[in-house]
């Protein structure tokens, strides 16, 4: 409190002049005043204006309301909570703490952390979905030829012509869509959701296309469905990536891509039209790297480790600690 306040007085003497009654604050006094809180985002705009030259100016605020912990308040202070150094301490990859909390940002109401809705994130929608397409594509790919693509990635001859293919660019493209309007906005939880929206039409239309059967039965339809697939791959990893960089590098690495090689949505064309047409983002001939699991659960043990660790302030986990060493 006596920093904020201290500070917005020294901004209102820098802007207005010492001695402005309006700007006087006491710490000590609790009388009606009218405050004059000074914020980035006035001073930084104010100050690029001062100098005359054609700046670029803030179009948008990304301001957020309280994250609670377990029904409390987080508390710095008091050690309520989880922090980095505790985070860093259950060796749970970064990734699934930027996707948890991303998910759970609170952008427009008050949301809570709960280590029981954070297991449930994890398994059901980074494990279960997200991690389980790519792994499915990528290892198909990747089976000797007979039962696979040898990690050769096959052409999509008929994509123009195929009703399911086409059904999912169409979709696809909208998303992609919704997706560059939601993060100009930065709106970045509406964002992940999108993105991850794309994986789950991707999950629908590898399992529709029941491509274990499609493979000796129609193999230019599967090669299709495969192409189209990997391609899904290559764009959630583009998509994801200000949310899980590390997670993206993966992906990139096991498509057998520099990691550098990445969509551009920044401009008001850039790659989005490539996007609607999936099966073109890699092109067939293209070797892919090894696949392997990108996600690990969480099981019930573990997070009742968690919930106990961490639960009460810094001081009442020490006084535990202490007793549990005696």
């Amino acid at each position: 409190m006596d920093t904020r306040l201290s500070r917005a007085s020294e901004s209102s003497d820098f802007l207005l002049g010492p001695g402005r009654p309006c700007l006087s604050i006491s710490v000590f006094s609790f009388h009606k005043i009218l405050l004059y809180t000074i914020m980035i985002q006035v001073m930084f705009p104010a100050t690029l204006l001062g100098t005359g030259e054609n700046w670029t100016l803030l179009k948008a605020i990304s301001v957020t309301e309280y994250l609670t912990y377990e029904s409390g308040k987080f508390s710095k202070a008091k050690g309520i909570g989880v922090f980095g150094n505790d985070a860093k301490d259950t060796n749970i990859p970064p990734e699934v703490w930027r996707y948890y909390l991303l998910t759970n940002r609170p952008e427009a109401s008050d949301t809570q952390f709960t280590w029981t809705d954070l297991q449930a994130k994890l398994n059901n929608e980074l494990v279960n979905k997200l991690g389980n397409f790519i792994n499915r594509v990528l290892s198909f790919i990747a089976k000797p030829e007979g039962a696979g693509y040898g990690s050769i990635i096959p052409p999509a001859t008929n994509a123009k012509s195929h009703p399911r293919t086409q059904a999912i660019s169409e979709t696809v493209g909208k998303l992609v869509d919704q997706y560059i309007e939601a993060m100009d906005k930065v709106k970045l939880k509406q964002g992940l959701k999108i993105a991850m929206a794309i994986c789950s039409e991707g999950n629908a239309y590898l399992q529709e296309s029941q491509f274990w059967k499609l493979y000796k039965q129609d193999p230019p339809g599967c090669a299709t469905v495969m192409k189209t697939s990997v391609g899904l791959v290559y764009l959630l990893a583009c998509l994801l990536e200000p949310f899980m960089p590390s997670f993206s590098k993966e992906v990139l690495q096991q498509l057998n891509l520099c990691p550098e090689e990445h969509l551009s949505f920044c401009d008001e064309k850039g790659d989005r039209d490539k996007a609607k047409r999936p099966w073109d983002l890699i092109p067939s001939g293209h070797r892919i790297g090894k696949p392997a699991p990108l996600f690990k659960g969480l099981d019930d043990n573990t997070v009742k480790g968690f919930k106990e660790k961490f639960a009460g302030s810094q001081t009442e986990r020490r006084l535990r600690a202490e007793v549990a060493a005696q």
